[in-house]
């Protein structure tokens, strides 16, 4: 990843009455969240409509060469939002092994090795010049299980 990442506990306040700090912290492993990454079906986007509105919708994507990438039609609601506004979220399916990325969309094409990875996984064929993808530059990512949360709550900030 350019200008590398720092990992640390996120701040999460609690209406609980306790705290992050009364607990050990256990930190995710990068890789570990990758795997999910990799290993995951669908795909949450998060992005904003112009007048402010959320819009939220899965896809169907693949994390490669350290990216997370997503195809939609360039005329969809998300893509016309993330030509609006390209910073927006990615979100695993499950709120038990959690994983949160936040950054920004650059629409792209003609990305041989993402189109392998697209063709590979979800066994279709798919031209790299023929779809529009969307790539994410990181600029956070959260991670948590629920098994031992909040012990295992995790923040990754990524450098420019």
């Amino acid at each position: 990843m350019a200008g590398g990442m720092e990992r640390d506990r996120p701040q999460m306040p609690s209406s609980f009455g306790n705290s992050l700090e009364e607990h050990p912290f256990t930190p995710l492993e990068w890789a570990a969240v990758t795997a999910q990454l990799e290993a995951s079906r669908n795909y949450w986007i998060g992005s904003v409509r112009p007048d402010g509105r959320p819009h939220v919708v899965p896809v169907w994507g693949v994390w490669a060469e350290d990216q997370f990438h997503f195809a939609t039609d360039p005329k969809s609601v998300t893509a016309r939002n993330l030509e609006q506004n390209p910073q927006a979220s990615v979100n695993l399916e499950s709120g038990d092994d959690c994983v949160i990325l936040q950054g920004t969309f650059v629409l792209q094409y003609g990305t041989p090795g993402v189109a392998a990875a697209f063709s590979a996984k979800y066994d279709m064929p798919w031209g790299a010049d023929e779809i529009p993808l969307f790539s994410l530059t990181l600029r956070k990512a959260f991670a948590w299980r629920e098994e031992d949360f909040p012990s295992s709550a995790t923040r990754w900030r990524f450098g420019e």
